[in-house]
């Protein structure tokens, strides 16, 4: 891997690390795209994976204490019954129209959460729905976050709370599916070589965000959330289109 490629990799990995803090999610969602554009994409999974597992691991433990350990045991439970579909729907659905899907679904979803809808009224039938899903995705597309997001934010948690659930699923998923990924050969020298010379910028980007966590609440937590949440709506249906 030469300097440049590199450096497209941690500045990937920067910006990744300080939303993922900031929002409590988004990690591949932003990392992915940029380090394609230096990368195969084989090894920019291997390093986003890993990073990825380390920072919900690490913000799911910081923040332990403002978790929702009753949403995140809906949630988790119905992920992990929903991954073995979501092998399924790999097999029989296109990626194309999966992510097209997934992108339309997304920005729908936004819109609800725009909306005056009471969607937290749903109660626990909306964590087993989205957990669910969250699940499929996981396994088919390796993009669980939107489905998350969009439950937990319609329970309208504090940010705090929010960022410590998510997390928390986030860390739980992601033990299964380092174990698959190892299982099915998927870690190579290089990715995994990639992923340690990248960690200095992680660690930077996660040191620069954690005193600025504190400071976007609110309002300003929401409009974040909503914004990130759009950008993955749109991103999906933009690479289905185009790709």
């Amino acid at each position: 891997m030469s300097v440049g490629q590199l450096l497209v990799v941690a500045l990937a990995i920067f910006i990744a690390a300080f939303m993922q803090v900031l929002s409590g999610f988004g990690f591949a969602l932003l990392s992915m795209p940029i380090m394609t554009m230096a990368v195969p994409v084989e090894q920019a999974v291997i390093v986003s994976t890993l990073l990825g597992a380390l920072s919900t691991t690490w913000q799911s433990f910081h923040l332990r204490a403002a978790a929702d350990f009753v949403l995140v045991r809906r949630l988790t439970t119905a992920a992990f019954l929903g991954m073995p579909l979501g092998l399924v729907v790999l097999n029989v659905v296109s990626d194309r129209s999966l992510r097209l899907t997934l992108g339309i679904a997304v920005l729908i979803a936004t819109m609800l959460l725009v909306s005056p809808v009471q969607l937290h009224r749903m109660g626990r039938s909306l964590d087993y729905g989205v957990g669910f899903v969250s699940g499929v995705l996981n396994t088919s597309l390796s993009t669980n976050g939107p489905p998350l997001v969009f439950g937990l934010q319609a329970r309208r948690l504090s940010p705090d709370r929010f960022r410590a659930t998510i997390s928390t699923v986030f860390a739980l998923s992601n033990i299964l599916g380092i174990t698959l990924f190892a299982i099915d050969g998927k870690f190579t020298l290089t990715g995994v070589k990639a992923a340690a010379i990248a960690f200095p910028a992680w660690f930077v980007g996660q040191a620069i965000a954690w005193p600025i966590r504190r400071r976007v609440v609110g309002d300003r937590f929401r409009r974040l959330v909503l914004g990130m949440l759009f950008v993955a709506g749109a991103t999906s249906v933009v690479y289905a289109i185009f790709r």
